[in-house]
Parts: C-alpha cells; structure tokens; sequence
C-alpha cells in the first residue's frame, strides 16, 4: 500500500521507494503496487484508535525499514500487484475488500492473490496481519525452474493447490482472472503459534542474519509453509473466482468462528462480524449441516463441556458461567440432552483417573 512518512524519518529512508513503487494518475482509482524485490516480508499493525502507534515493518534480503509512526493514504483503495501477495492474520480481525466483496479475515486464516486481483485491506478494526510478497522469479526458484529434483518425493511437493495456482496465474498467454485463494484454519490459535508462527519467525532471523546458503533455506521455510496450507488436516483452501459460489467458504468462516467461542455467539453477533443477513447464515448452516444454526453451535458448547469435565477439575457451574450460561439448570438440560446422562455422571465416567 502507498506509504507516507514523517519527513523527519524520509530523509533517512530514501530508499524506500527501490522496494515500493507507485503507479497511479489519479487518487479516485485503483492503483498498480509494484514490489522491486524477488522476496518481502512486510508486517502490519492496525490500531485505529490510535493511528500514530500502528507499525509497518517491511523486510527484504537486501534492507529493512520499521515505521514506528505513519499514515496510510488511499486504504481504501483497491490495488493490484506485480507480484503474488500472501496475507495471514497474527492477532485480531481484518477485512479484506476483493473486487467489491467484503471478506473476514480471523486469526490464523490467510489469502493468496494473484497480480490481476483487485483488492485491498480496511483500516477500521485492530489486527497485525504479516504479508509474503512474491515474485515470478522467486517462484521459479522454488520449481528449481523446471528442472528435475534429486529426489521424487520432492516433485510431489508441486502438485497441490498453491503451486496449480502459482502456476496457471505465471502462463504468459494466462487471462485476465480475478481470483484467489483462501485458507480457513482447522487448528486452534494455541497450534496455529506452534505450527505456523514459527516458521515466519525463522524467515525473518533469516532475512536479518543472512548466511551462505540463505537463499536455499528461504526457500525451504516456504516449502514447509505450502505444505501446511496445502494439509486439509491444518486447513480448509478454497479457489475462489467472481464466479464462485461463496457458500462454501462462508461456511468455513461460520465454522471456524462458532469453534473458536465454543458455538456462544448469537445469529445476531455472527451476522454483524461477517456483515451478513443473519437468516442467511441460518440457512447457509441448514445446507450444510442440516441443523438449525442454534443446534449446530450448541455442538461446540458441548463439545467444549465435555472436554472441560474430562481434562479439567473445573466445577459444573464454573464451566456453565464460562460457557455463558446464566441457568446452570438449563445447561444441565442441554447437557442431558446431547450426552443422555448427567455431567456429573459424564465426569465420573470419562474423567482420567490418578
């Protein structure tokens, strides 16, 4: 995104315009974002409250910049690269607008667009999303640029999603597409720090303390990072067109967020974060599951109950508060409902015994 900074630090970053560079003839438009390094890493902390303590950091193998303090012009802007952008949300929530559709971006769920996709990321809510921006010639790097690996496994590595992607979206006769793709977590936000976190960590102690062979290992971290993308076991991918039907990914993101409240979110609640009609989702849930929306979330709130009775020594009425529930007798009648037996009874009979 255009960059403005405080003339006090420009003058000492002037060549922040050799990694960013700007096209555009007028400020009503979308603009063309074009990244001058084969390999970036740009980190983005959102505090719209306070605006002066959000924080852009852009890292590439030959410099970096960190902007303590900073305004971003024309955010609501779509843009186009000329690179392929990566976006994964750290911490927060974070829209993206995408050739006019609105999208939700929870923590631990991620996005690759390709360079003809118009697209850009609102400022209004607080989140830290980290950024890969990658060139045709770094992603020819990862193919060994069409030359044969040493071992066949690692040809294996090129038949997935991302790479089918990359690579259609690299044809030079390849149309005019708007599209993308979009990863939904199936893990918590706990395995999302150790499965994931750490390998954005390693890129930037690589990029920071550079060695002989550092290119090679870039590489390889972004291998392992497609590959966990690519697993259905960590994350749920749709390819997503102007033409998709979006139920599908509307659902994952319903999926996700019911998980991560325990199924303790209203339609109303559910509606206003997605920005959608709440009968909507109702429905979009019925298609899917063939419960009603309630029904399907009070399967996380139970699932969650049952797991606390199991590995905790938390009380019924201490599980029942955090889950929201006002009337402990109510909750007992759920959890009567769904397990058939009492908690105390699911306790005494599934609790590990010391």
């Amino acid at each position: 995104m255009p960059v403005s900074i405080d003339s006090a630090i420009k003058k000492r970053l002037t060549d922040l315009d050799k990694i960013i560079s700007i096209h555009s003839t007028d400020d009503t438009v979308p603009f063309y974002q074009e990244m001058n390094s084969p390999f970036t890493i740009s980190i983005m902390a959102i505090h719209p409250e306070a605006m002066s303590d959000s924080a852009f950091s852009i890292f590439t193998p030959s410099t970096q910049f960190n902007l303590p303090a900073y305004t971003l012009q024309g955010h609501d802007r779509m843009h186009q690269h000329n690179c392929f952008e990566f976006a994964y949300v750290l911490q927060g929530n974070m829209y993206q607008l995408v050739e006019g559709k609105r999208y939700l971006y929870t923590p631990g769920s991620c996005c690759l667009m390709n360079r003809n996709t118009f697209h850009t990321e609102e400022l209004l809510t607080e989140f830290v999303c980290i950024f890969f921006s990658i060139s045709s010639e770094f992603v020819e790097r990862l193919t060994n640029y069409g030359n044969t690996m040493l071992f066949p496994m690692e040809q294996e590595r090129f038949d997935n999603l991302i790479f089918h992607f990359l690579e259609h979206n690299m044809e030079t006769e390849h149309p005019d597409c708007k599209d993308f793709l979009d990863f939904v977590p199936r893990i918590t936000e706990t395995e999302q720090k150790v499965i994931v976190h750490d390998i954005f960590e390693k890129m930037l102690n690589t990029i920071l303390t550079p060695y002989y062979g550092a290119t090679y290992r870039l590489q390889d971290l972004f291998f392992q990072l497609i590959d966990i993308l690519c697993d259905p076991q960590y994350y749920h991918a749709v390819h997503v067109t102007t033409k998709s039907n979006m139920d599908s990914l509307l659902f994952s993101r319903i999926d996700q967020i019911l998980e991560k409240h325990h199924g303790r979110m209203s339609n109303k609640e559910l509606a206003q974060l997605l920005n959608y009609n709440g009968t909507y989702l109702g429905k979009i849930v019925k298609k899917y599951t063939g419960q009603s929306l309630f029904d399907y979330s009070m399967n996380f709130t139970m699932d969650y109950a049952a797991k606390q009775l199991r590995d905790t020594p938390k009380s019924v009425s201490e599980i029942a508060s955090e889950l929201k529930f006002s009337n402990r007798t109510h909750f007992y009648k759920i959890f009567e409902n769904y397990y058939h037996i009492t908690p105390k009874e699911y306790r005494d009979q599934h609790s590990i015994k010391s």
